[in-house]
């Protein structure tokens, strides 16, 4: 007998959509039962770029101990990544990807695509939780701006302090152009150098502090597909309420970070990059972009994000949005996916 299938009526599903960015990492979940949302839950904790925080390793293996059947899902880093519009792989030499070297997800007339060597660093970062569902930016992105596609042809940003990514849509048509930037370099200097990378002096000692914390935490993995005994042994666990003094409790950075006039500046010069290319590559589609929206999850001031009207001489409209809410909902579509396969 199964005893993880025959007792998982009784406890919800959580998908734990988990976004790392600069200096913050946030933290949704949400938890389903019978296919609906019951709860959400929302952390926010400190961090130096592309590091899982300890306090967050924790709190995640907290819920976990209640909740069994509890999914992580985070967004794909690499800088090996991307949008096209065509899903023909004898074409993919021109956009200069090969196809034996990435995983790629079809979304009619255009794809994402990331490289497994990706998917790979995502995973292992991850290690202390797992990382179930990898979701490209992308994807991200998209579902934001899904629903505010008009007519004409629009560029939209998901502007992160690490990195942006962008796509230009046109309603009907999907993506026609993708691009994906790094601005505060979170990748191994031996597969590449990002120029124009900001460094923060004064993490240094906080990333010290952080990777000891890190190295010494310790917990069941709570894999899958593990044994009945191993999940009567999680169902026998700590059910006290969560340790105040594991969690870090969400604080305003807008104003410790001196950084975002520079991030924005250049920002705006991959931008205009990004704009000549879909403009002159005959690659691409192109039509007349007329305005940009930028998403804006870490609550950047608008004043400095309008930089990019000077540069690219578009207007530019600013909206809110919650990255980690996102991933948590695009992870439980992935969730249903692979429910009706057998395979969760």
């Amino acid at each position: 007998m199964n005893l993880s299938k025959t007792i998982r009526s009784f406890f919800a599903t959580v998908i734990v959509g988990i976004e790392v960015d600069n200096k913050s990492c946030i933290i949704a979940s949400k938890f389903y039962k019978n296919g609906k949302n019951i709860d959400t839950q929302t952390k926010e904790f400190k961090t130096i770029p592309g590091e899982l925080p300890a306090q967050a390793v924790r709190y995640v293996k907290k819920i976990r101990t209640k909740n069994p059947f509890t999914y992580i899902s985070t967004l794909s880093s690499s800088i090996i990544q991307g949008a096209i519009h065509n899903e023909k792989e004898v074409e993919f030499e021109k956009y200069g990807i090969n196809p034996n070297e990435i995983v790629q997800k079809n979304q009619n007339s255009w794809l994402v695509y990331v490289s497994k060597d990706g998917i790979a660093e995502t995973k292992k970062r991850f290690l202390k939780l797992g990382a179930d569902f990898i979701i490209s930016p992308f994807m991200v992105l998209y579902y934001l701006s899904k629903n505010i596609f008009q007519d004409s042809c629009k560029l939209y940003i998901l502007f992160q302090r690490s990195n942006i990514t962008m796509i230009v849509t046109n309603k009907n048509e999907g993506v026609l152009f993708g691009g994906y930037y790094v601005l505060d370099s979170e990748i191994d200097s031996e597969l590449k150098v990002v120029e124009n990378t900001y460094n923060f002096d004064d993490e240094d000692d906080l990333s010290s502090g952080i990777q000891d914390e890190l190295s010494d935490v310790d917990g069941i993995d709570f894999s899958h597909d593990g044994s009945d005994e191993e999940l009567i042994e999680v169902l026998k666990g700590d059910d006290s309420d969560f340790d105040s003094s594991d969690e870090s409790s969400g604080e305003d950075n807008s104003g410790d970070d001196l950084n975002d006039y520079a991030r924005v500046t250049t920002a705006s010069k991959f931008i205009q990059t990004a704009l000549n290319e879909f403009y002159n590559n005959e690659l691409y589609k192109s039509e007349f972009i007329n305005d940009i929206v930028v998403f804006n999850p870490h609550n950047i001031e608008e004043e400095t994000l309008k930089q990019i009207e000077n540069i690219t001489m578009l207007e530019v409209r600013i909206e809110e949005c919650n990255i980690s809410e996102v991933l948590a909902n695009l992870g439980y579509e992935s969730y249903k996916y692979f429910d009706e396969k057998g395979q969760v």
